[in-house]
């Protein structure tokens, strides 16, 4: 199965993949993690009823590397290796039940057990650690009622060393827990000639620009792993939770599933309003380093310097933010919530904050509302896609210069 080619390319994509996405190794690592349980603050998405009876716990983190494979006359972009940890910790009987359903599966669907707890097919592995009390607690300082267990579920490719990757995901689940900001009153605009005073700006780049070349919000990613649901917004646990059964019923299905926001990143074209974009960072409108939430590599590809700020380590998940001296705001592209503290460190420095976001999103049942969570007094904000917004940033700059 591994390495598993997912989309033949072009020389130019090739081209394109080897400057912009290939890091030192050779390979484009791609990565998510997710970490959610029940608590207080977080119930009407959890569930949580009582700290003596709802402390559910579920992690998702994964780890994909993909490479260039070259056969006869063509190419093709590959996940040369995978990794995948699911670990949850439940009341005994619900983990019992969500563990022999996949049991029944992986015997339905041709894996053999070689050794106790690990299942093979092909080249793809899925093993099962069981704790009374997880090892990783006392490093987190948690604790669970009596009748809880927990399960590590790990999917990979074999001969992939994971266990970096393992204890990765515990470093960063002991990170601060992120409290929603409050909303306070911004100012709504739709006249660019009011930011003109603040400018130069240095810019944070959020999903909306990604989102109009066609690459997926985040959020859709949350659904391919059972994370959250997008419309009620409620946390996946045990018996809501498919993703291993759906690995194993259709792995080469599910392996090209999660491989499409990096075909997207690989494949997609600079818009109109990310050519303006970079046409005004080169007169000096926009300065600095791009502060960015996305991975496709948009702004690195216009030769323009950029941060991911999407970084799985505990120790940089907070960066320390560099901001040009010549700026004099920040502007925000379709950026939710101040996740990495850009923004709050951007005010500390003084600079204005400038919001540029439709505030939610077209669906097929019309328009989903999504309002920035913590602008504050002062703070401005033009409620339009990035494309609405540069086009009329050029109309109104093309003049000036």
């Amino acid at each position: 199965m591994f390495p598993l080619k997912v989309l033949e390319i072009s020389k130019e994509q090739k081209e394109r993949f080897n400057k912009y996405f290939v890091e030192e190794d050779g390979k484009f690592m791609f990565e998510g993690m997710w970490l959610r349980d029940q608590r207080e603050k977080n119930k009407n998405q959890s569930g949580w009823e009582s700290d003596e009876k709802t402390k559910r716990r579920r992690y998702v983190h994964f780890v994909d590397h993909y490479t260039v494979l070259t056969e006869g006359q063509k190419e093709y972009l590959a996940v040369a290796d995978a990794y995948l940890c699911v670990s949850n910790t439940l009341p005994s009987n619900e983990l019992e039940i969500y563990a022999n359903k996949i049991y029944e599966a992986l015997k339905k669907n041709g894996f053999v057990e070689t050794e106790k707890g690990l299942y093979k097919k092909e080249n793809l592995l899925i093993e099962f650690k069981y704790f009374d009390d997880h090892p990783k607690n006392k490093e987190g300082n948690v604790s669970f009622p009596e009748d809880y267990r927990s399960l590590d579920i790990f999917v990979y490719s074999e001969g992939n060393e994971f266990e970096s990757h393992y204890d990765r995901m515990w470093e960063h689940s002991t990170k601060m827990f992120r409290i929603p900001d409050k909303r306070e009153n911004p100012l709504y605009a739709t006249d660019v000639k009011l930011i003109e005073k603040y400018l130069p700006a240095q810019v944070e780049m959020g999903c909306g620009p990604s989102i109009e070349v066609g690459i997926p919000p985040l959020h859709g990613m949350h659904e391919t792993y059972k994370v959250q649901n997008h419309l009620t917004h409620k946390f996946y646990f045990a018996d809501m939770d498919y993703l291993i059964l759906q690995i194993i019923e259709n792995p080469l299905e599910m392996y090209k599933r999660f491989s499409r926001v990096p075909i997207l990143c690989l494949t997609s074209e600079h818009s109109d309003a990310y050519l303006k974009f970079k046409k005004y960072y080169d007169k000096g409108l926009f300065v600095g380093t791009v502060y960015n939430n996305n991975f496709d590599r948009l702004v690195k590809r216009l030769d323009i310097p950029e941060f991911i700020l999407r970084i799985y380590d505990k120790k940089r998940y907070l960066p320390k933010i560099d901001f040009d001296p010549k700026a004099k705001s920040l502007i925000c592209f379709g950026s939710h919530a101040d996740r990495r503290m850009v923004q709050k460190q951007a005010r500390e420095k003084g600079l204005q904050i400038i919001f540029v976001d439709p505030e939610g999103f077209d669906t097929p049942n019309g328009f989903d509302s999504y309002p920035i969570e913590g602008p504050k007094d002062g703070d401005i904000i033009f409620k339009m896609p990035f494309s609405e917004f540069m086009d009329k940033f050029d109309k109104y700059f093309e003049k000036r210069n």
